[in-house]
Formats: C-alpha cells, sequence, structure tokens
C-alpha cells in the first residue's frame, strides 16, 4: 500500500503503524491530510482523535465485511480489501485506495484541531464617499467654479444639471478641460470613481446606486420631476437611500424647489449638506427652498463650496 502511494506525486509523507498506540503516537506528533485504516483502528482511542481533528477518513473493509457489518465506523469512504492476493488485485486496490484518499482530502471541511487556524477578518474598509451636485439656471458658470477649485482624488461627483438633450454631452467635455477632475456625461453602469465626475445626460433621470464594488449610476426614462428631467430631486432621493451618511450634498443657484426635498431626505439619512448663499446666485430659488425647510446644514458662498466639500470628504 505505502509503495502504491509513494509513487502518486500527490503524497507527500507517508507514515505506517502497526497498532492503535503506534497510531496515536503519531497523530499526536503528525498532522496527516488524510487517514487509511481497517476497522480495527475503530472504537479506540486513535479513532477519537481523527474525529477530534477532522481528519479525512477511507476505511479498508475486508470481503466478508461492508459498510453496515462494521460498526462505528464514521469513515468518509470505504475500500474493500482485495479477496485474491494476486499482483493486479493489489494494484487495483492501491489505486482506488489512492483516488478515494485525494477525493477525502478535496470535499473535506476543515474542523476542531486539525483545522486551519481562521484568518482574522479584515478591518472593516473605511466607507467611501461621494458627493452629488444639483443645479439649474446659472448653474453651469457655479458647477464650473466649484470643481476648478476642487483637487483631484476626492470621491467621486454625480451632477445633475437642468440642461436639454444634446447639450450635455458638451457641457461636460468643457468641465473636463477647465478642471482637474475627468468629467463625462453619464452613461448607464458607469461607475463612480475618485477624481472624476458625472453629469446627468439631458433627457434622462439619473440614479445613484450601489453595489459590492461601490458607487454606479443608473440611467433612466421618465415623466419631469419638478418640472425637470433630469430632475435633481431624483438624484438626491436615490442617495439619500443609498449613500445615507457616506454623501454630501449641494444645491446651486436655479429656478424654482426641484431637489429641495431630496437634500433634506439626504440630510435626514445623515449626509452633509450645502446650500448655495443668496448673494452668489443667479436665482436663490432651489437652495432658498432648501434652507426654508431645513435641509441645509450650512449656507455657503459660492467660493467657499469647494473648501467645505474637501473638508467634508477627508
Amino acid at each position: 500500500m505505502k509503495e502504491g502511494m509513494s509513487g502518486d506525486s500527490a503524497f507527500g509523507e507517508i507514515r505506517t503503524v502497526s497498532s492503535i498506540s503506534q497510531a496515536v503516537s503519531v497523530l499526536n506528533t503528525f498532522e496527516p491530510d488524510v487517514v487509511i485504516a481497517g476497522a480495527r483502528l475503530f472504537g479506540g482511542s486513535a479513532a477519537s482523535l481523527i474525529e477530534a481533528a477532522g481528519i479525512p477518513l477511507v476505511a479498508l473493509v475486508r470481503p466478508d465485511e461492508d459498510a453496515v457489518s462494521v460498526r462505528g465506523m464514521e469513515a468518509d469512504d470505504l475500500v474493500q480489501l482485495p479477496g485474491d492476493q494476486d499482483r493486479k488485485s493489489w494494484r487495483a486496490f492501491c489505486s482506488e485506495a489512492c483516488v478515494k484518499a485525494k477525493i477525502a482530502v478535496a470535499s473535506a471541511i476543515p474542523a476542531g484541531a486539525h483545522a486551519p487556524k481562521a484568518k482574522a477578518p479584515p478591518p472593516p474598509a473605511k466607507p467611501e464617499r461621494v458627493i452629488l451636485i444639483g443645479a439649474s439656471t446659472g448653474g453651469t458658470d457655479a458647477t464650473a467654479e466649484i470643481l476648478k477649485r476642487l483637487p483631484d482624488g476626492l470621491p467621486g461627483i454625480v451632477i445633475v444639471q437642468h440642461m436639454p438633450s444634446g447639450f450635455t454631452k458638451m457641457y461636460a467635455q468643457r468641465l473636463n478641460g477647465i478642471s482637474g477632475i475627468r468629467v463625462s456625461e453619464a452613461r448607464d453602469g458607469d461607475r463612480v470613481g475618485r477624481g472624476s465626475a458625472l453629469i446627468a445626460p439631458g433627457g434622462l433621470h439619473l440614479m445613484l446606486k450601489k453595489d459590492r464594488a461601490g458607487y454606479y449610476v443608473k440611467c433612466v426614462r421618465g415623466e419631469r420631476v419638478n418640472g425637470h428631467c433630469p430632475s435633481v430631486g431624483v438624484l438626491f432621493d436615490s442617495a439619500a437611500e443609498t449613500a445615507g451618511p457616506e454623501a454630501v450634498g449641494v444645491l446651486l443657484t436655479g429656478m424654482g424647489r426641484d431637489g429641495a426635498e431630496g437634500l433634506l431626505r439626504m440630510r435626514e439619512a445623515g449626509a452633509y449638506t450645502i446650500g448655495q448663499d443668496e448673494a452668489t446666485c443667479v436665482v436663490y430659488g432651489m437652495p432658498m427652498a432648501a434652507f426654508e425647510i431645513g435641509a441645509v446644514v450650512k449656507q455657503a458662498p459660492l467660493q467657499q463650496i469647494a473648501d467645505l466639500i474637501v473638508l467634508h470628504t477627508k
């Protein structure tokens, strides 16, 4: 048996014993990946050690025995000893025993003393932040002013600017050329990555989503919300649900109240929220509506908003 296993490169060090006492001694000093043993082993202290250590076990059964008749046998598999003593029968027996030993090792669930020490779980990853910006009338210049002031390497930015279809791609190209941040028109499924910004395409709502890999965006067709498509409110609502306290929300100049309730939901979910102040707004409509309902943590001049974003995404 040992000679047959020695010829198989899958097996390394092989130990043989001829008594239960020897088996106990070997098991106490040697950690085998598998044990191949006859029924004589069962019921003794060696069997207890094997069970406690969770070592895979292949049992050898005499021709006149079967799995039912061998009492106390808790083996992973059985191999019947050859009835004939000819070389061909023993070669077939050794081959079967080797195959079943490999299968037992491959399918074993380590347990007890033989189990490898469990790896310590990795420390929880620092939550990834995300920046959401909404704007309308006067917002094209206001957003450009903020992006120019932001350093590269910040958490990903998602922007909704009220703008018709066909113009947002050119606007994204303009922003990409004047800032150190990579800016592009969003496509469905785009990842939100550090040092980059995605702008909602005109005519489509943009929603923030998250999976195990991080944040990504979903572009969806839909009715106008608060009179707009894309709608700041749709983005902010999705951010409140998806990002919660990991988000920073910014509501800039614009007519109406799109984004005000969404910014409030973001604040209620733990996000840090910023509203542009009246003095620097072209139209103090959207940020005013948000401020009046308590959605704004900090109201600030346009020139200070970039610094606030940096401060609250560290």
